[in-house]
């Protein structure tokens, strides 16, 4: 849930801010981290914590998110929701599977290979994520 609400603050603000610069980027990354390492809150993302959130997310227990599941859960106005939902639905099909919304995600934050992802690798991916989709929707 907390990925959600993180999620809806940062598209929210990219809505309301075109093109915004690298800093105001980290500043919307800055709290994601923390809402996220909660299971243990020890400084580092495992990928339990990354799965289980993908799992309360699939309110019809089907293995994927649907754009309906990802927009109840993220309550992101409709204009915004779609480029986050079409960059993790790497296959195009319309929904997002475990390996598209967690293990890809993670391997690509996991610069370091040590299986867990760092504050610095969380800001670096979600921070790139972002320059991303405010240079291409903004």
């Amino acid at each position: 849930m907390q990925l959600v609400i993180f999620s809806c603050l940062v598209v929210f603000a990219i809505g309301q801010h075109h093109h915004l610069n690298n800093h105001e980027l980290q500043q919307l990354v800055d709290p994601g981290f923390q809402s996220l390492d909660i299971n243990p809150k020890d400084g580092l993302l495992e990928h339990d914590e990354l799965s289980k959130l993908f799992d309360m997310r699939d309110t019809d227990g089907n293995g994927n998110l649907s754009r309906e599941e990802f927009g109840a859960h993220t309550g992101l106005d409709f204009l915004f929701k779609d480029p986050l939902f079409d960059h993790f639905d790497t296959d195009h099909n319309g929904v997002l599977s475990k390996d598209e919304f967690v293990e890809k995600p993670f391997a690509e934050m996991n610069q370091n290979g040590d299986s867990e992802v760092s504050r610095h690798e969380f800001d670096h991916f979600y921070t790139q994520l972002l320059h991303h989709i405010n240079q291409h929707h903004g």
